[in-house]
């Protein structure tokens, strides 16, 4: 049976240190990646949050909805639960500008401006009767490109009944 790649003992990823720490007559070996909080735990005798952060409040941060800590997202843990995305967004923006994995315009005006742009899912939009004739009529020259005459006369005949209820609100006005 071949072996099993050896992983972190802390975040489960591949294995960079082999830390050996003696301590009187007692020998431990722990395995870690390069990254992993815990290395710099035993390496510079604070957490690893801390050392980067400079803050002692950052390791104390979590959800108090779930529990969920800020050093075990950094760990690679998932977020627990909807709450989670507030309480961290502030450090986790921080930490992925720092590092250059999120885009420095999207979070120049974080608090006038949600970070999400675009539809909400099951968020339905409503069309200006002029927009939809314009895309039923750029879709309708399409599908006579393609010679679709059957999704043609359909495109006709809403083209048609969008342009007669247009016709019959401007009457009514």
């Amino acid at each position: 049976m071949p072996q099993r790649p050896l992983d972190c003992s802390e975040c489960k990823k591949p294995i960079a240190v082999c830390y050996t720490e003696i301590v009187g007559e007692t020998l431990t070996r722990v395995s870690m990646c390069s990254d992993c909080p815990h290395l710099e735990k035993k390496l510079h005798g604070v957490g690893g949050i801390e050392g980067r952060e400079g803050s002692q409040e950052l390791t104390s941060l979590a959800c108090g909805n779930c529990g969920t800590t800020l050093e075990l997202i950094r760990k690679g843990n998932l977020l627990g639960c909807p709450e989670c995305y507030e309480v961290f967004a502030d450090p986790l923006i921080k930490e992925l500008r720092k590092n250059n994995r999120i885009s420095h315009h999207l979070t120049t005006n974080t608090h006038s401006q949600p970070l999400h742009i675009g539809r909400v899912p099951g968020e339905i939009t409503e069309i200006s009767p002029t927009l939809r004739l314009i895309a039923l009529n750029e879709t309708l020259d399409e599908t006579l490109v393609k010679e679709d005459y059957e999704q043609a006369a359909l495109l006709r005949d809403q083209i048609r009944i969008l342009k007669e209820k247009n016709e019959n609100d401007e009457e009514k006005k």
